[in-house]
């Protein structure tokens, strides 16, 4: 059908999902080239060292095909997940800081020491490394990107990100976002062109007003605490209407320099919205 890639969500308790590196890895079994990623996985449910072993295990099986979006999840069913595992719910973003350094020391295969505020280490090693290590992707929500970042995020990215992955943004804020990425890149010594600048884009194709209830109908089952979202709430989440409008805004988000479309059809029709936008995108 012309599509690249195929991304996974992922959550151990707070919505009933397969886990996701076990996922990718039955899906490179039966594939050969389509690359593979997770949108988004949660570092900070797991200890460092099974990330480390899990993704590159992923990687080898794949031929070096994962990519890692990662991300620390929000809202009470969050809270209560990681409550369940025993680990502080206002520590996640600090702990997948840490996470990511030991993650990308771990998959040179060599024995590292590390002595963080969550995490010590002692001649850990897995014992080999990624064929290719994977691409870690960040992202950004909650806020606007054209008015600045967070530091964590900001820092984040600088540090670990091959890619900025925001959600719910237009296309103009996405291109004053994604020139604030480049331009702290700069800054900080690294090439501001190497960054992937991708998109995690909900999507459903359809006549307009059924569409958009669609959305609604995904998103109140999704997101459990949310208020019922207005029709102009749920535009501002991503793209619901014709394909022809649907096909405009792909050109828009591409004219602002996106480069990568992570889709989510937030709707139960799957199957129909992938044929859909099969049919309406660029994928080549």
């Amino acid at each position: 059908m012309g599509f690249r890639s195929i991304w996974v969500g992922d959550s151990v308790l707070a919505k009933p999902r397969l886990e996701p590196l076990t996922t990718l890895a039955a899906v490179a079994a039966e594939t050969d080239t389509v690359d593979l990623g997770t949108a988004v996985y949660l570092p900070a449910l797991r200890d460092p060292v099974h990330v480390a072993h899990l993704t590159a295990t992923v990687d080898q099986l794949s031929g070096g095909r994962l990519s890692l979006g990662v991300g620390v999840g929000i809202g009470s069913d969050v809270a209560a997940e990681h409550a369940n595992l025993g680990i502080p719910y206002g520590e996640r973003g600090a702990r997948m800081d840490e996470i990511l350094e030991i993650v990308t020391r771990l998959w040179s295969g060599a024995s590292i020491d590390y002595d963080g505020d969550y995490y010590q280490l002692s001649d850990a090693s897995i014992g080999f490394a990624p064929t290719i290590d994977p691409e870690i992707y960040v992202p950004s929500a909650a806020f606007d990107p054209s008015e600045g970042f967070p530091p964590p995020i900001r820092n984040r990215i600088v540090a670990h990100a091959d890619g900025w992955l925001p959600i719910a943004v237009s296309p103009d804020t996405y291109e004053h976002g994604l020139a604030s990425v480049r331009e702290f890149l700069d800054d900080a010594g690294r090439d501001p062109d190497a960054i992937t600048p991708a998109l995690y884009l909900d999507v459903v194709i359809g006549e307009e007003s059924d569409a958009i209830e669609q959305a609604r109908e995904f998103y109140d089952r999704y997101y459990p605490d949310w208020d019922r979202l207005t029709d102009e709430q749920i535009r501002a989440k991503g793209v619901f209407g014709p394909p022809a409008e649907v096909a405009e805004a792909l050109a828009a988000y591409e004219d602002a320099g996106l480069e990568h479309a992570v889709v989510r059809f937030t709707t139960t029709e799957q199957r129909t919205q992938l044929r859909r936008f099969a049919g309406i995108a660029d994928l080549d």
